[in-house]
């Protein structure tokens, strides 16, 4: 049986819970921090915005075998091809993909 300690004094937790109980935390500790994904993606997709002065830069990896259909808009640099609207990721596939500089709050 897992338990989770939680003190206002301390953010330190100790536990080895299993895979759906620390799921369920992390999910709860990411809602309550606003962090919010950087695309709505499939579980086991990988997705990763690095930020530069010209561009920005959208790594996509897919952990699950099956590929994924990611929303984007840009340059597939691995090909060289335009992506509008979104970016087909093969199954186990990596790309990256240059994309407009993103204002704030994207």
């Amino acid at each position: 049986m897992a338990s989770f300690l939680r003190r206002r004094v301390s953010p330190d937790v100790a536990t080895h819970p299993d895979p759906a109980t620390l799921a369920a935390v992390l999910g709860r500790i990411r809602e309550e921090a606003g962090v919010r994904p950087e695309r709505e993606v499939p579980a086991g997709v990988e997705v990763v915005r690095r930020r530069g002065t010209g561009a920005d830069y959208l790594f996509l990896i897919d952990h699950t075998g099956r590929g994924a259909e990611i929303p984007a808009g840009g340059v597939a640099l691995l090909t060289g091809k335009p992506v509008v609207g979104s970016f087909t990721l093969p199954a186990g596939g990596v790309a990256v993909v240059r994309e407009p500089v993103a204002g704030p709050g994207w």
